[in-house]
Order: structure tokens, then C-alpha cells, then sequence
């Protein structure tokens, strides 16, 4: 039996595979009495195919694709248990599925139950009165769709060790009747799952995977601010508890430390749904997890079910980027002897990578006080793939409650491979069995050399975050944080034992690194890494160092080489487009550590104008390239320049060097130099109309354009420009362009600016406002050669009048994730509509922009709000109703510094030339707005409910 759960992704590029559609024609043309109908489709239905075999218990997603050339009214999923006398029903939604025409809807738990589920998709179009309507099936509701779902009882005693019939990785845990539920991570690697890293028996386990490092998921509270508390869940098959009285759980846990972010763990028991949806789970115990080595958990009594026909037990996490949870050898059933390890043999000093036949006895202790055990056979396994037990099999006698034994039927060997590395752990799993169906495991770890260590020393004066791991800092292999007012003043001592295959440090994937994070308002100071193994110190370079306020400063252990391109040579000289272009003798400069071995590279680049690249190495010498040496490559790279890049700019070049033990990516530039004529000057000539120099609504001017040469030589021939309408404009307008403009008969020199002799007309429509625009398309021609170019006359184009207030204070916004922080304004008016620009320190993001514009014109207030891009009109302080406007609004986010609205001043009852601004930046808890400018004129007190607008504190404004 397998249990699934059904997972639907919705998107543009869905396909509907084994689909059925409904009708596609009219089977209604008789309208009633003096009506007309005009209705020529019915709407199209496609239902995507539910898998058998669904969980019982678990919601189950419909997916649905309707389209009607004239509007679909509704879409309704009727559902019901197979053998249910009727079917319920919902309407379906296409909301958040990211297509108008994808519907889905949601089959309830109360309904996915035994045997299966009959269900059908309706919908109706938006014709009236005369409104048609398609099924799927087709021949819904005396015909449905259908799935069955599956409820296989295991009974007790039940044992998982997480080893399928394939091999861990091919295998899944749906396959062995697990299920798992997430709620809130973001990718579905970070959730229960098979594992094959370090298996306490056989090659599975299950584990629940760390978070990523580094700050990539926010903390909710207590741990960091993030809003998000994320938490999944690993449910066993339905187990049946009838005929039993007393019931126990058991199993062995690990859990490996990484990230700042607290964890919450838990056993949960249902006997209703499977679905932590559904509200059944109780808790049956909180847990706490134990370190990097394998240990069993408390023997939990959850007798409380006995009886039950049908019981879920879940295993909770909660956390973000938190550590990883690994779980085997699940046991439910009546509670055993209690086995543990008392001791095991010691390793001796000579036991080394390469050591064979080493002897290992142990002793077993039954910690319980009330169940014993027969004689039992004993075998050693591990799942270390370096460690061969060549003698796997012994046994222990009778444990009766609270007794001790020694093995009595000899002792286990096993072989080290050379390649193991050493002063590591070595871990197994003796596996127990009574021969009468109860199996036991306990986990045996044995220290191979002396433990290894780091010590980190730091002083701080405020909040200093301290990361170690190794591999890229962005996503870690291996990683730990911790904050430094947590040490008190000590040293940060972190065992990195079970990281032996990475240590002592080395170069490529044996690197390490430290990040400090310094979010105080004071400079920190990294005094000290030092690693300990095998007895001997590494230490870092480059430090003590300062960590000044804000800033976040990474070490490497050992520092990495730093390749730069120092200089080349290039045939043809200069390198022209449309023909393959030679790099001879390009040099390397390491400005970092020695690299490990020779380095040899291969150029390429992400720029589709550069192409024809040798796959073929190019070396650089057979020996590594040491600090601060210049090494001449021994060939020739080569790259073909696409003959259309005529825009004087360079090319991005990459080379991709390896030294046998680090990757690295050396980035350059290639110049192309060549003639570039652009747009420098657009000159409006409005002397017919009121002759002020712009192009105002109603009026017909003519336009010249100036064109300056910023490239590296002059054109071929003289320039010309033909002009056309672009894409993009927001005001109405006719262009009249005549003949091609004209810059007279020369060449263009490098850096000579020429206005055209000639012009060409645009008349505005009268309906065309402040700040709108008119896009056209320039082609300028040079002989052979042609660039593109595009400009926009503005309508009413006015100078923009500064703000009387002085620039908010840069950095003061409270949250930076792709957030407006607030610089100054500026604004404009031509006695109807009024523009206002807000300027931001950095860039933003406009896809999540939230952005208030206040207006105080007493005594009332307005707002612009825009959300995402999407904005409205309101009064009021905030929270205020939408208001209706005479003219558009209109909000512009196309520069990535600033964003500029534009509202009617009819709209907001402004009768003079003047009025008071202010401004709210980004969606901060407790604060409301993350940055507000200026500073004194909103306050939020969320916390009681409170906000005021203060009109006395805006900006006044006048034009």
C-alpha cells in the first residue's frame, strides 16, 4: 500500500494530462418570450485527473481549466463519499492559482474517506439571459469522476528503520506508508525526508532538514522578527490499538546544530484525521533533542488510545533556520526492556585510518524496572561506508530489570578504511533481537584519535552575531552561529568532530570561514580563530579585526587564492565585432593566498554577443601561482564578438580557473571600441503656440534632436535619424516625420555634439496632462552602421521645484528588505494636476513597494496609496475610504530611486496655488510605516491602536 499526497502546482505553463472536456457547443438557442439570445459557446471544462489511492483523512485539491470567449460566471466542484446518497458542493476560484482561467477547489477531509471520492466540475458562462453551462464529465451529474482512497491498518507491534526495498535514495516515504505536512517552509527539501548521512541502522533514516544559514530565513520570535513560523510534520501509517492495553514509543534521534533560530519539537497522537489541518492531534509530550550522536528517546506511554481502530502518530518541528532532526528504528507496541550501552571497548592509541581487526566488546544495561528480556542475538552493523565489521555477530544472556551483561558470545572486529579520516567518530548500531518479534538498536560511538575543536574570540559592545561553517558562506555545507552577549565575555569553543572529513582546514571544499555580523552601533572586534586538531593549532590570518557598525566581515581558514586578470594583449588590436578575436598573453595576478596546485581556465561569458569559445584548458605554468606572482597563460584564448555590437560598450568575460582543489571565477572586461551617436538633447520649438519652450496639451511643435558621439571614433559617414512612434506613451499625439534629420555632411567626431538641421512635428491632443509622455523610436544611420534609440517628449514638460525641507536622514528606515528609503521631494503643478517625486537613498523594489503620498489641504487629508505597484486614492489620515477622481491616478515607479504620483487638484478640493505633503515608506510591525519623511508628521502607537497625521509637521508646498 502506498499513501500519497497530492500536490497541485499552479501555473501558466500547466498541462492537464488525461483530461476530460465537457461540451463546446450551444445546445440552448430557444429564448424565452420576447428575449434574444446571442450566445454562441458554452464554456470549456478541463478537470485535471486525481491519483488513486489518496490517504484517507487528507484534503484532496481540484484543479480545473474553464474558458468561454465571453466570460465565465461560476465554477462549482460537487464532491461526495462514493456510496453518499447526494453531493455537496463549493464554488471554485481561480484566486492565487496565477491564471485566470485555472479554478481550483478543495475536497474536505469528511469527504476523502474509505472507499473513495465521486466528484464533478459545473461551469456557466456570463451571458444574459441566456446563460449556457458544461460539465466535466460531460454527462455530470448522472456521471462523475472518481478516486479511490486507501486505509491499510499495520498492527502492533510496529517497527520502522526507514530502509525500503530501493535504495535510499530512489526510495520515498510515502512508499513506506509515511506521510509528511508542511506548513510554511518555503521549499519542500526543508521537510521530512529519507536520508542516507549517517543512517543509525541500515542505510535509511528519516530526518527533518536544517534551515539555510546566514540570515536567508528570518527568525520568528522570540529568536529575530521574521513573521513566519514555519513547522512540518511526519505522520506514521493507521495503526491498529484494538486488544491492546498498555502502549509505548520509541525511537533513536540526532540532531545536528545550525542557525540561530529556536526549535519546538513534539509527539502528537490522532485517532480522527491524519491532516494537522483537521484540529485532531494531541500532544503527548514536548522533546527535547539530544546532540550530534545517535540516543534513544524516552520511552512515551500513549496507552491513553488503546482500543482504537485507527491512530496516527506525528512527530513535530517547528523552527527556522534551526538544526536537523535525524529519526530511526521507530518502535510502537507494548513496552520492552529498556537496553542501553554501559560501556565500550576504547580505542587504543595505535588505531588509525588503515587499522584491521580491532576488537570491540561491549557491556548492556536494562534501565527498565519492570520489563526484562530474554537471551538475545547481537550483531554490529554500521553505516559508515569506510568501515568494514568483519565480525559482526555475538550475543548477550537474559537482562532482567535494572541487570547489567558483557557480550557471552565473543567479541566484534571491524576494519578502518585508509581513507577514513582520523580523530573522527566512529559510529554503529548494535541491532538486538529476542527471536520473538522485538527487536532493539542501540548506538555505539567510538573516538577514533582526539577531538577537534575552534576557538573563537571576540570583543563586542553590542549585538555581534558569530557564524563557523565550511563551504560557500551563502548556503553552507556546515554551519553554527551563535550571538556574542550569549558567551558573556568568554570564548566561543564549538567540537567539530563529527566534521573530520573537512578538517584540519584545506583548500576547496576543506575550507572553513568565520562571519561577523555586527547589527550594534559600536565596532566589534574578531580577536581570534584558532582550530584544534589533532593536537596542532591552525590559526587565521587577517586577524584581529574590526567589524564596524552594520557591516558583516567573513574570514577564510586558510584564505583563498585571488585571481585578477592583470593584462592581455588582443588580435585584431582593437578588437572589432563580427570576427573572432585572439587574448594573447593574459596574466593572472594572485592577489591571495597560494594556490594549491598549477591553474588552468577556461573563458567564457553570460553576454549572448560573445560566443565561439574553446572548451580546451589553457594553463598557466605546472607549478601553483604564489602571493603576489603574475603568471602568462601558455595559449590563446579566443571569443567571437556578434557583428550587431556596435554600442562602444564592453564585453563581460569570465574565466573559469581550477587549481585541483578550488574553483574560481575570474571576472574581466573586453573593451570594443567603436563610433556611437546618441540622443544628448531633445529641443521643443513651440513658437507657434505659446512659445515657452514645451509641449503643452493641444498644441503642434516641432522638434529637434541633438546627437552626440560617446564612443571611440568617429562615424564612417554622416548621421541621419528617422523617427517613429514607440511603445509606451501615455499621451495621445500625432507624429508628422517628414524626411530623415540631418546632421550635416561629416563624419561625427569623437565627442562632437550637432543638433539636427531639420525637425519634425508633433501635435499633442488637447486631452494630454502634466507628466505624460510621448515615446518614439530613433534609428540613427552612419554608412553601413544604425544604432537605436528612444526618447520621450513630455507633455508640459516643468522644471521640478525642491521640497523646502532638508533630506531625511540616510539608512534611518527600520526594515531594508527591497525597501523605499526616503531621501527628499520634489514636485510640480500646472494649475490641474499636481506631480509629487519622493527620492530614495538606494534602490527598491516595486513589486512590494508599499508607499504612502499624504496631502493636507485644510482641513482635510489625502492619501496615494500604492501597494505592490497598485495604488488608490483615500481620505483621511490612513485607513481611509477610496475616493473617486476626475483624472487617473497615476503613480510612476519606472525609476528605480524615486517614484513619482500624479493627482487632479479638483480631486482634493485645492483652490489656491499651494498645499502640505508628507510621506510613509514600507509596512513595518508596530511602527507602521518603516521610514516617514518628514520625521515628526506620522505616528503610529500600534501597540495602543493609535495613529495621528500631523498636519502642522508637513511639508508646505507652492507653485
Amino acid at each position: 500500500m502506498k499513501m500519497r499526497i497530492l500536490v497541485a502546482v499552479l501555473g501558466l505553463g500547466l498541462s492537464l494530462g488525461a483530461c476530460d472536456p465537457g461540451p463546446n457547443s450551444d445546445d440552448d438557442d430557444t429564448p424565452g418570450p420576447g428575449e434574444e439570445c446571442d450566445n454562441d459557446s458554452a464554456p470549456e471544462v478541463l478537470v485535471q485527473e486525481i491519483e488513486a489511492g489518496q490517504p484517507v483523512g487528507f484534503a484532496v485539491d481540484v484543479l480545473a481549466q474553464v474558458s468561454d470567449p465571453q466570460g465565465i460566471n461560476t465554477v462549482s466542484l460537487y464532491y461526495r463519499t462514493e456510496g453518499a446518497p447526494t453531493f455537496a458542493f463549493t464554488f471554485m476560484s481561480n484566486e492565487g492559482t496565477g491564471s485566470d482561467d485555472l479554478y481550483t477547489a478543495t475536497i474536505p477531509v469528511s469527504v476523502v474517506q474509505a472507499p473513495g471520492v465521486d466528484y464533478y466540475v459545473r461551469a456557466t458562462d456570463q451571458v444574459s439571459p441566456c446563460t449556457e453551462e458544461s460539465f466535466s464529465p460531460a454527462a455530470a451529474p448522472e456521471e462523475w469522476h472518481h478516486f479511490e482512497t486507501e486505509l491499510d491498518l499495520s498492527n502492533l507491534p510496529y517497527y520502522a528503520d526507514f530502509d525500503g526495498d530501493d535504495a535510499c535514495a530512489e526510495s520515498t516515504l510515502s512508499a513506506q506508508d509515511w506521510l509528511v505536512a508542511f506548513q510554511s517552509f518555503p521549499q519542500s527539501i526543508h521537510n521530512w525526508r529519507l536520508d542516507d548521512r549517517n543512517a543509525l541502522s541500515g542505510d535509511c533514516s528519516v530526518s527533518h532538514s536544517e534551515g539555510i544559514p546566514g540570515g536567508f530565513w528570518e527568525c520568528p520570535p522570540p529568536d529575530g522578527e521574521g513573521t513566519i513560523v514555519r513547522k512540518n510534520w511526519l505522520i506514521s501509517p493507521p495503526l491498529d490499538f484494538r486488544g491492546k492495553d498498555t502502549i509505548s514509543a520509541r525511537w533513536f534521534e540526532r540532531r545536528v546544530e545550525s542557525g540561530l533560530c529556536g526549535e519546538s519539537h513534539g509527539l502528537y497522537v490522532s485517532t480522527g484525521s491524519p491532516d494537522p489541518d483537521a484540529g485532531d492531534y494531541q500532544l503527548v509530550a514536548d522533546l527535547v533533542l539530544p546532540g550530534s550522536a545517535w540516543t534513544s528517546s524516552q520511552w512515551h506511554d500513549i496507552s491513553a488510545y488503546s482500543g482504537s481502530e485507527t491512530v496516527y502518530l506525528a512527530l513535530y518541528y517547528e523552527g527556522g533556520s534551526a538544526g536537523r532532526w535525524q529519526v530511526d528504528d521507530f518502535y510502537v507496541g507494548e513496552p520492552l526492556a529498556d537496553l542501553r550501552l554501559v560501556t565500550a571497548t576504547e580505542l587504543s592509541s595505535s588505531t588509525a585510518p588503515g587499522s584491521s581487526g580491532v576488537s570491540l566488546t561491549v557491556t548492556v544495561e536494562n534501565i527498565s524496572e519492570s520489563y526484562a528480556s530474554s537471551a538475545l542475538t547481537a550483531t554490529l552493523t554500521s553505516s559508515d561506508s569506510s568501515i568494514t565489521v568483519s565480525s559482526a555477530t555475538s550475543s548477550l544472556p537474559a537482562l532482567e530489570p535494572l541487570a547489567q551483561a558483557e557480550l557471552d558470545g565473543g567479541a566484534f572486529a571491524f576494519d578502518i578504511a585508509s581513507s577514513h579520516p582520523d580523530n573522527s567518530y566512529l559510529d554503529f548500531a548494535l541491532l538486538l533481537d529476542d527471536g520473538l518479534g522485538h527487536q532493539w538498536t542501540i548506538p555505539i560511538r567510538l573516538l577514533l584519535g582526539e577531538e577537534s575543536s575552534v576557538t573563537l574570540g571576540a570583543t563586542a559592545h553590542g549585538d555581534l552575531t558569530l557564524e563557523l561553517g565550511h563551504g560557500s558562506p551563502e548556503a553552507p555545507a556546515y554551519s553554527v552561529e551563535v550571538e556574542a552577549s550569549e558567551l558573556l565575555g568568554a570564548d566561543w569553543l564549538v567540537n567539530v568532530t563529527s566534521e573530520a572529513a573537512a578538517l584540519p582546514p584545506g583548500p576547496g571544499t576543506r575550507r572553513w570561514f568565520v562571519s561577523a555580523s555586527n547589527d550594534g552601533t559600536a565596532p566589534a572586534t574578531l580577536d581570534s580563530v584558532v582550530f584544534t586538531v589533532g593536537g596542532v593549532d591552525t590559526s587565521a590570518d587577517h586577524v584581529p579585526l574590526v567589524v564596524e557598525p552594520g557591516e558583516t566581515t567573513v574570514v577564510f581558514v586558510p584564505q583563498p587564492p585571488e585571481l585578477h586578470v592583470n593584462e592581455f594583449l588582443t588580435s585584431p588590436l582593437p578588437v572589432a565585432p563580427g570576427v573572432e578575436n585572439s587574448l594573447q598573453a593574459l596574466q593572472l595576478r594572485n592577489d591571495g593566498a597560494p594556490t594549491a596546485g598549477p591553474v588552468s581556465c577556461v573563458l567564457g561569458s553570460s553576454d549572448t554577443d560573445a560566443t565561439g569559445f574553446d572548451t580546451a584548458p589553457v594553463t598557466f605554468g605546472d607549478t601553483a601561482i604564489s602571493s603576489g606572482e603574475v603568471r602568462s597563460a601558455d595559449g590563446d584564448f579566443v571569443v567571437t564578438i556578434d557583428a550587431g555590437h556596435t554600442d562602444n560598450s564592453p564585453v563581460a568575460l569570465t574565466l573559469l580557473c581550477t587549481d585541483g582543489a578550488d574553483t574560481d571565477t575570474v571576472s574581466f572586461e573586453l573593451p570594443i571600441p567603436y563610433a556611437h551617436p546618441i540622443i544628448e538633447v531633445v529641443r521643443v520649438d513651440d513658437s507657434s503656440g505659446n512659445n515657452d519652450g514645451r509641449a503643452d496639451a493641444g498644441e503642434l511643435v516641432d522638434v529637434y534632436l541633438s546627437v552626440r558621439n560617446d564612443g571611440a571614433f568617429a562615424t564612417d559617414d554622416a548621421v541621419e535619424a528617422a523617427v517613429s512612434v514607440g511603445d509606451g506613451s501615455t499621451a495621445l499625439f500625432t507624429l508628422s516625420a517628414g524626411d530623415a534629420l540631418e546632421y550635416g555632411g561629416a563624419p561625427l567626431a569623437v565627442g562632437a555634439l550637432l543638433e539636427s538641421s531639420n525637425s519634425f512635428q508633433l501635435s499633442v491632443d488637447p486631452s494630454a496632462l502634466l507628466g505624460d509622455g510621448m515615446v518614439l523610436d530613433v534609428v540613427l544611420t552612419a554608412g553601413a552602421d544604425s544604432w537605436t534609440e528612444q526618447v520621450t517628449v513630455e507633455v508640459t514638460g516643468l522644471p521640478w521645484l525642491a521640497c523646502p525641507e532638508p533630506d531625511d536622514l540616510m539608512g534611518d528606515v527600520v526594515s531594508t528588505t527591497g525597501g523605499f528609503d526616503i531621501k527628499g521631494c520634489s514636485y510640480r503643478s500646472d494649475g490641474e494636476v499636481l506631480q509629487v517625486k519622493l527620492d530614495s537613498w538606494t534602490e527598491y523594489d516595486a513589486s512590494i513597494l508599499f508607499l504612502d503620498f499624504f496631502f493636507y489641504e485644510v482641513p482635510n487629508q489625502y492619501s496615494v496609496e500604492s501597494v505592490g505597484g497598485s495604488v488608490s486614492f483615500e481620505d483621511g489620515c490612513v485607513f481611509g475610504d477610496d475616493q473617486p477622481t476626475t483624472v487617473p491616478i497615476v503613480l510612476d515607479l519606472s525609476s528605480p530611486t524615486s517614484a513619482i504620483a500624479r493627482v487632479a487638484l479638483d480631486d482634493m478640493n485645492i483652490l489656491g496655488n499651494n498645499t502640505q505633503v508628507a510621506f510613509g515608506s514600507g509596512s513595518c510591525p508596530n511602527v507602521y510605516f518603516c521610514d516617514t519623511y518628514p520625521a515628526g508628521a506620522l505616528t503610529f502607537t500600534i501597540e495602543e491602536g493609535t495613529y495621528n497625521c500631523d498636519g502642522d509637521d508637513y511639508i508646505p508646498i507652492n507653485w
